[in-house]
C-alpha cells in the first residue's frame, strides 16, 4: 500500500488504539466553539475529529477556522518533519480539496503554508506528523508571523508541556475580507489567534482538573509581513475579545464559573483581591462599594454567584448593584488577573415595607385598613387629642399586599392618624 493511501485511511479514522495522550477523545476538551457538525452539507463549519486534533473546516474559505488539540511532553518525540503536504481527500466530495500547489506563489508575497496544529507538537511517530501536513490543517500565514512570533509561542507551549503540564490549545484565523492567495483558492486572514489553557498533570482528563487558577494565554497577532514583534507577549488579549472577533463561543465544555474567568484572563496580569465592601448588608437594587486591588479589566461581579451590574471606578474600587435573586454569601470579582473572592459574606436583606401616605378616618370608625407585605411591621401614631401613645401591628397577611386591619381601641377620641414605616 502506498504512503498516500495509508495517510488517507489515517485521516478518515476518528479513533485509534489509545496512546498516552494522542487520542481523538482528548482533542476537543474545551468544547466546540462554533457548533461545527459532521454534516457533509455544512460548507462553513464542517467538523473533523482526528487522533491528532479536531478541526472546523470552511469550504468557503478554503481553510479551517479553528483547530483544537491536547499537548503533553509525550507528544513530542523523534519523528522527523514530513517533507510533503497532502491533499485531504477525506473532505466531502463536493468540497474543494485544496492542494499544496494552490499555495504556489505565496513566497512572492512573503506568505507560508501555516500549520494550525504544528508539526513539532506531533513528532511521536511518522503517521501523526504526516497527518498534520494534510492541507485541511493549513492556513495562509505571513512568513514573519509563522516563522517568528507564532513559532516562538509554539516553542514556549512545548516548554510548558515539558515542565509537567497538559495544554489545551485552540487556534485559528480571523478577519476575512477579499484578500486571497494568488491561486484564489483560500482567503487570507487579517489575524491569527491562539488560546492556551495550562493544566498541571494529574489523574483523569485535563477537563476534570480545570480550576479558575489555571494559566490562560490568549493572543491575536496581525497576519502581516512587516512591523511584527517576535515577542508574543506584545499581542496578549482576552478570549472574550477573540470571541467578539470570530463570533465563536469558547469553553462550552467548561463549568460556567471557570469559563467566565478564562474569558477575562490576560496572561501576566496581577491577581485581583478584595479587602472589604460597604455596606455589609442591603436590599436588592442597593449599591455596594467594593475595595481591593488589581480590578483592572473587571469582567464580572457576582453576589454569591449571581451576576451584578457594576461600574469600575478605579483599579482599587468597584461600585456594584445587588442583583435581583441574589442570596447572602461572598462577593466575587473576575478581572484580567483572575478571580477574587471576599473573605466575608454580604447579607441580602428583605425589602423595606412600602411607604404609606397619611390616612384619614372618621370619628366612630372602628378600624383602619392598610396594605403591606408579609412580615412587615408598622407604627401607628396618633396626631389629635392624644398623648404620645403608639402601637405596632404585625402584618400577617398571606400572600403579600393583601389588605389587613388594625383595630383602634380608642376610636371615640381619635380623628386623624399617620401611618409610617418603623
Amino acid at each position: 500500500m502506498s504512503r498516500f493511501l495509508i495517510l488517507t485511511a489515517l485521516a478518515c479514522a476518528v479513533s485509534q488504539t489509545a496512546r498516552a495522550t494522542i487520542n481523538a477523545s482528548l482533542q476537543m476538551q474545551l468544547g466546540n466553539p462554533s457548533g461545527a457538525t459532521t454534516d457533509t452539507n455544512n460548507h462553513n463549519h464542517y467538523l473533523i475529529e482526528r487522533t491528532v486534533e479536531a478541526l472546523d473546516y470552511s469550504d468557503h474559505l478554503g481553510e479551517p477556522v479553528w483547530a483544537s488539540w491536547d499537548l503533553t511532553s509525550g507528544d513530542v518525540g523523534s519523528a522527523t518533519r514530513s517533507s510533503t503536504y497532502y491533499t485531504d481527500t477525506n473532505l466531502p466530495a463536493d468540497f474543494y480539496h485544496v492542494t499544496t500547489e494552490d499555495y504556489n506563489g505565496v513566497g512572492a508575497i512573503d506568505f507560508n503554508r501555516g500549520h494550525l496544529c504544528p508539526s513539532e507538537d506531533r513528532t511521536d511517530n511518522r503517521q501523526d506528523n504526516d497527518t498534520v501536513f494534510l492541507m485541511s490543517n493549513i492556513m495562509p500565514q505571513s512568513g514573519p508571523n509563522n516563522q517568528g512570533v507564532w513559532a516562538n509561542l509554539e516553542d514556549d507551549c512545548r516548554t510548558w508541556a515539558s515542565q509537567g503540564n497538559e495544554l489545551l490549545i485552540l487556534c485559528g484565523p480571523s478577519g476575512f475580507g477579499a484578500a486571497k492567495l494568488p491561486s484564489g483558492k483560500a482567503y487570507i486572514p487579517s489575524n491569527v489567534w491562539k488560546i492556551v489553557v495550562v493544566v498541571p498533570l494529574g489523574a483523569g482528563t485535563a477537563l476534570s482538573r480545570l480550576t479558575a487558577s489555571n494559566r490562560v494565554v490568549a493572543v491575536s497577532i496581525p497576519n502581516v509581513t512587516n512591523g511584527l514583534s517576535s515577542a508574543w507577549t506584545n499581542y496578549l488579549t482576552t478570549a472574550s475579545r477573540i470571541e467578539q472577533d470570530t463570533g465563536f463561543g469558547f469553553f462550552s465544555a467548561v463549568p460556567n464559573e471557570i469559563a467566565a474567568v478564562y474569558r477575562a484572563r490576560i496572561d501576566g496580569a496581577p491577581k485581583p483581591g478584595i479587602t472589604n465592601f460597604s455596606p455589609v448588608a442591603g436590599e436588592t437594587g442597593g449599591s455596594v462599594v467594593i475595595s481591593g486591588a488589581n480590578f483592572t479589566g473587571a469582567a464580572a461581579v457576582l453576589f454569591n454567584g449571581t451576576n451584578a451590574s457594576f461600574v469600575l471606578n478605579s483599579a482599587g474600587q468597584i461600585t456594584a448593584t445587588v442583583p435581583a435573586g441574589a442570596g447572602s454569601g461572598p462577593i466575587s470579582v473576575i478581572a484580567a488577573g483572575g478571580l477574587a473572592v471576599s473573605a466575608s459574606s454580604f447579607t441580602v436583606t428583605a425589602p423595606a415595607p412600602p411607604a404609606i401616605q397619611s390616612l384619614e378616618f372618621e370619628e366612630g370608625r372602628a378600624s383602619l385598613r392598610i396594605d403591606g407585605p408579609v412580615g412587615a411591621s408598622y407604627t401607628i401614631l396618633t396626631t389629635t387629642n392624644v398623648s404620645d401613645a403608639q402601637w405596632t401591628a404585625l402584618v400577617t397577611t398571606n400572600p403579600p399586599a393583601v389588605p389587613f386591619t388594625v383595630i383602634d381601641t380608642n376610636v371615640a377620641t381619635q380623628r386623624f392618624y399617620r401611618v409610617r414605616n418603623p
